[in-house]
Order: structure tokens, then sequence, then C-alpha cells
């Protein structure tokens, strides 16, 4: 058994070597950026809830903190067993080995957990150091203190897991072949965790530009913080290990709860998991029962329909690139309530326009980027690419012209919302969608253009693609929405309003007909060049 978990952590530790080293420099340069904006939040919260809730110890206000750690610890812990208890994609080969259902059983849940004690440890020391920082709190035992944090944090997510995992299993299954259903789902959670953080930046805005919190916003998070203290609450009792507040009761609370829900986990999944296996083992994989039909289209009409169901069917673009684009209006109606109230308390109401630029650039650079991966989906199956009966332009163009329907869907029902709600004259909300629509044009071709460049035609175990194009496409968005925007805001103060959208209106122009040029006269001799 201690062998087979060595060579598990050993095919984990070198999963990662095949990578190509841009790509990897790449991510951990965005990883670190986005890491270091993280703490910097979470600093400036810990000190703004300090100074607003001085009723509070640390102690009571690290509860907040270690709920939520101890909630996406859970998530990742249920994800974990049931990739390697339920749904292990090497069960043909580990049925083979030399050891009992039980002993394997073991074996993956050890696994799980140590996987779950490395990310409880990255998340904890960070989050909960930054946290004391804020608060004021940090002393010389702050460092044990957030060791003897760090081991205790993947307890109780690792103990509930082994419960809730085998009715997330059995959902699961019942929405196999369901991807609208958990698109659905998804997307729920997508608007509601944006709402939440928005709720968020919206209270440190209030704080900076009022110099305080509003009495209403001080009660809601005084009631929250106070439910989070609860007995119920087995996550607060980590802030006891953290300052050593009642530190043995707070130890012996969590160490007897994860020992009960893991001997109860134990027992109910245990027999789940042998059954499972044991009917993995004797039946193949789930199909679609519901047959593909092309007949009675053109080349054209199926290649777009069967670009459709490929996204849909691929979960990381399904997920990522319909579920943005749905979601897109919300996060857009948010970003600008909050961009613009920030902004008229300190420039005016001219900033609203400039801030609809920004934010629209950007969401519409985030959906549009997986086009830098409209070759890449296609994998080891490029080949029948170049046997279908219409030209490689023409394919391409087709996939472009799939990617901004989805795109100018968004863009349409947001520039409605913009509309709606008067954050824009219905001037501007007409301009701004003549003008994102093309920019958004401009962000296919691109990325057309450079997964010709980088067809990046491996994939991965799972199936999907490990594109590296798709993060330059959005660090290349976010750059050229955040210049547009600043442009939108600064211009007004120079000059008439005509000439700014001019202005604005050249450069998505150009924008544009750069990428279209670039793709018009190399498309076709680039991918000529590709092969597999």
């Amino acid at each position: 058994m201690l062998e087979y978990i060595r060579l598990q952590m050993k095919l984990a530790r070198s999963g990662g070597r095949g990578a190509r080293k841009g790509s990897t420099a790449l991510t951990w340069v965005f990883g670190i950026i986005v890491v270091c904006v993280v703490l910097a939040l979470l600093y400036v919260l810990s000190l703004v809830l300090h100074g607003e809730l001085s009723a509070f110890s640390a102690r009571e206000l690290s509860a907040l903190f270690f709920t939520v750690i101890e909630l996406g610890l859970a998530v990742m812990a249920v994800s974990q067993q049931m990739k390697r208890l339920y749904r292990p994609k090497d069960i043909q080969i580990t049925a083979r080995f030399p050891l009992s259902p039980f002993r394997l059983y073991l074996a993956n849940l050890i696994l799980v957990y140590i996987n779950l004690a490395i990310v409880g440890a990255i998340l904890t020391v960070p989050v909960m150091a930054v946290f004391c920082a804020g608060t004021g709190s940090f002393v010389w035992q702050t460092v044990f203190g957030l060791l003897l944090a760090a081991l205790a944090a993947p307890l109780m997510p690792f103990a509930v897991s082994t419960i809730v995992a085998v009715p997330v299993m059995y959902l699961l299954t019942l929405l196999e072949n369901r991807n609208v259903i958990r698109m659905a789902i998804f997307i729920v959670f997508l608007a509601g965790f944006f709402v939440l953080y928005n709720y968020v930046l919206s209270m440190l805005t209030e704080y900076f530009l009022h110099s305080g919190v509003g009495q209403e916003t001080v009660s809601v998070w005084d009631g929250l913080i106070r439910a989070l203290n609860s007995p119920f609450n087995v996550a607060a009792y980590c802030g006891n290990l953290l300052f050593f507040e009642n530190f043995w009761a707070g130890l012996g609370i969590v160490l007897g709860v994860f020992a009960v829900l893991t001997a109860a986990g134990l027992l109910l999944s245990r027999p789940v998991y042998v059954r499972v296996h044991r009917k993995a083992l004797e039946t193949g994989g789930s199909v679609f029962r519901r047959r593909s039909r092309v007949d009675g289209y053109g080349p054209a009409a199926a290649m777009l329909r069967h670009g459709f169901k490929e996204i849909l069917r691929t979960r990381a673009y399904a997920y990522f690139y319909l579920g943005i684009a749905i979601a897109t209006p919300v996060m857009v109606f948010f970003c600008n309530r909050l961009v613009t109230e920030a902004g008229q308390a300190q420039i005016g109401s001219g900033v609203n326009f400039g801030a609809s630029v920004l934010v629209l650039t950007v969401f519409m650079a985030m959906i549009s980027a997986f086009s830098a991966a409209s070759l890449s989906m296609e994998g080891k199956t490029f080949y029948i690419t170049k046997l279908v009966p219409l030209s490689y332009r023409k394919q391409l163009l087709i996939k472009s012209l799939l990617n901004l329907c989805v795109s100018a869907g968004a863009l349409l029902i947001s520039c409605t919302v913009l509309g709606v709600m008067r954050f824009l004259t219905p001037g501007q909300t007409c301009f701004l969608a003549g003008a994102e629509l093309l920019c958004a044009a401009g962000f296919v071709l691109n990325g057309v253009n450079i997964n010709l460049i980088n067809p990046n035609l491996k994939v991965k175990a799972d199936g999907e693609t490990d594109e590296i194009n798709i993060t330059l496409m959005m660090i290349l968005g976010i750059f050229i929405g955040a210049v547009l925007g600043a442009a939108a805001i600064i211009l007004p103060f120079l000059l008439e309003e005509a000439a700014v959208w001019l202005i604005l209106l050249a450069a998505a122009a150009v924008y544009f007909g750069v990428n279209a040029c670039v793709f018009a006269f190399t498309a076709k001799k680039r991918y000529n060049r590709i092969e597999i």
C-alpha cells in the first residue's frame, strides 16, 4: 500500500514535466500576480473589519477567514475523492495491483488527505498571516499558531468530504450527460460568487471614500461575525489554535468532530466504493444516447453546428467560455455600479462611460480569448479538417463566427442592461455596442492568428487542451481594456464627446483591421504548415 502511495505521488510530481517552459513561466507569473492582489485585498479587508467591528477580538474575526478556507478545502476534498475513489481513470490498471479493495480504498483516501494538507498549508499560512498583520495581532507566538492552524485546517474538510462525496457522486451520475443543467448550476454559482465579491469591494470602496462604513453595512457584518462564532461552526475553533485562546478546548473539539465524522464517512463510503468499482470494471463507460445528426445541413452549417456541440461537450470550454458569456451581463452590472459610484465621488458622472468601456472590453476579451484554442480543440483529429469540403480560410471563419456570435450575444444583453439602468445615455450605449463589437471581432481574429502560429495540438490525458494561447489573449485583452478605459475616462476632460467617440472607434477599427489583414494574408499559408 505504501508503495502504491509513493508511485501515485511520483506520477503527480512528474505530471507537468512535459509542459513547455514558456507556458509554465507565464502561468507562474500570472499566478503570482493574482496571489499578490488577493492577499492585498484580504489585508485591506482585515484592516477595515478590525477598525469598524472593534467590539470583536482578532480571534472572533478570524472565524470569517477560517470558514472560507474550510469551505474551499471541503470543495477540493470532495473533488479529489470523486477523482480518485469513484471515477478513477486508471481503474483498469489499479484493479490488477496486488492490493485488496480495502487497502486500495485506504491508500486513495490517504492520497486525498496528503494533497489536501499541502493545499491547506499553502492557503492557511499566507492568508492568516496577512489577517494577523491587518488586525495588529501578529506576535512571535503567531508563527507557531500558524503552523498549528495549517495542520488543523484540512481535518474538518476531509471528514466532511468522506460523507458528502457519496451523494455528490450519485447526483453527478444523474447529470452525467445533461451538460446544459450542469452549466446552468455553474453559472448560478459564478454569478453568486461575483455578487459576493462585488459586495466586499463595495464595502472597501465606501470605507476609503467616506472614511468609514455605513451603519447598515456594519450591522450586516456584525451579524455575520456573530453567526460564524456560533459553537456549531467548527471552523471557528481553528482560531483558538492560532491565537492560543482556550487552546485545549479548541483542539479537542476539532479532533473529536474529525474522528466522529471520519468514522461515519468510512462506514458509509467503503461499501459504495467497492460497488462502484465493481460496476465500472464490469460495464463500459457512459455514452450519449441522443444521436447527433448532420443530415440536411450544408458543409458550413454542419461545421458550425459541430463546433458548438464540441464546446458544450468539452467541460473546460463549456463552463469558462459559455458560462462567462452568459454571466457577463451580471458582472457588467455590478462592476459598473461599483466603479461608477467610486468614480463619481472623485471625478464626476463622466466616469460612467469610461468605466463601461473598461469593463466591457475586458469581458469581451475574456470571452473571445477562447478563439485562441479554435484549432487546438481539434487535437489528434486535426487531420480531418484537411479532408472536409471547405477551404481552410472558410473553416477558420466559421470558427471565428461561432465565437463572435457568443460575444455579440453577451454584448447585446450587457448594453441593454447599461441603457436600462441608465449607466449611459442612449447615444453612448449605441456607440459602445458598435465599438465593442469591432473590438470583439478583433479579439477573435487575434486569437485565431495566435493559434495558427502555435497550434498546440497535443492534448492532456483528460482530453482537454492545455492552452497558453488563451492566457496570452486574456492578458492582452486586459491591457487593451485598461488603455481604452483610461482614454475614455481622461479624454472627455480634454476633447468634445464626439471627438472622444471618434478616437475610440478609430482605435477599435484599426485593431480589427490589422488582425483582419494578418488573417487574410497569412491564414492559409500557416494552416498548410500545420502537421500532427
